[in-house]
């Protein structure tokens, strides 16, 4: 069974971008452009197995979907951001999150990492 990705980005060419690598690499993606459209795909019950979330989206924030979640949305998460702060770090880190990453990215390097952050989960 492939594994489930919700891509969360309002960059239109970036999206596409990580889309279409994670369904070359084998995933099942669902992606949208704002926090609130993820709300709603999350609330369908898809159990997703991971969740690449970028922070500054229109209305709420990355952190701010993460914590407003009763549950965790997803097997393991991924913040993506081009604004790097302190207290983006700290909250991400409090709300569970598997891997902070820092725009520009490596795609490759993406790539491996969330493939090993999905092995691992698997292993526990």
């Amino acid at each position: 069974m492939k594994s489930r990705v919700l891509i969360v980005d309002d960059e239109a060419l970036l999206v596409r971008t990580l889309t279409q690598a994670f369904r070359d690499a084998g995933y099942e993606v669902r992606a949208t452009g704002s926090a609130e459209d993820a709300d709603q795909i999350l609330d369908e019950g898809i159990p997703f197995d991971l969740l690449l979330l970028d922070n500054r989206l229109p209305g709420k924030s990355g952190v701010e979907l993460l914590a407003s979640r009763a549950a965790r949305p997803a097997r393991r998460l991924v913040l993506m951001t081009a604004y790097d702060t302190d207290d983006i770090q700290q909250r991400s880190t409090d709300l569970g999150v598997d891997l902070y990453l820092r725009k520009p990215f490596d795609l490759g390097r993406l790539l491996s990492q969330v493939s090993e952050l999905l092995e691992k989960g698997a292993e526990t």
